[in-house]
């Protein structure tokens, strides 16, 4: 029998459990498995973040932009070489930003 603490903590899972306790790799692991894939490339706001600082300084880019920067590298690059992905990151960004900084001016 259940007591009171443990119905309540599953009262509150949201179905997601799983990948709110494991890492990206270990659920891509168990999808590859479960599947019987392959996934060959990720873009991860947080490594994204991290490889982009490499080339400059972006530590005042908002997650939003990050993500459509992420997006849009990933509908513009017809290849597998995370650094082509990079590169479309900071180029979105780096329009974006510029064309901020071009409306502030006017």
């Amino acid at each position: 029998m259940l007591d009171n603490n443990t119905q309540q903590e599953q009262d509150r899972d949201d179905g997601l459990l799983f990948f709110h306790t494991h890492s990206i790799w270990e659920a891509i692991s168990k999808l590859e498995k479960f599947y019987e894939c392959k996934i060959y490339g990720v873009l991860d706001l947080q490594e994204v973040e991290e490889n982009i600082q490499l080339y400059g300084d972006y530590s005042s880019v908002s997650k939003q932009m990050l993500l459509e920067a992420m997006d849009y590298a990933y509908n513009k690059v017809d290849a597998q070489e995370y650094e082509i992905y990079l590169d479309r990151v900071r180029e979105y960004i780096d329009t974006h930003q510029a064309l901020a900084e071009d409306d502030a001016y006017e």
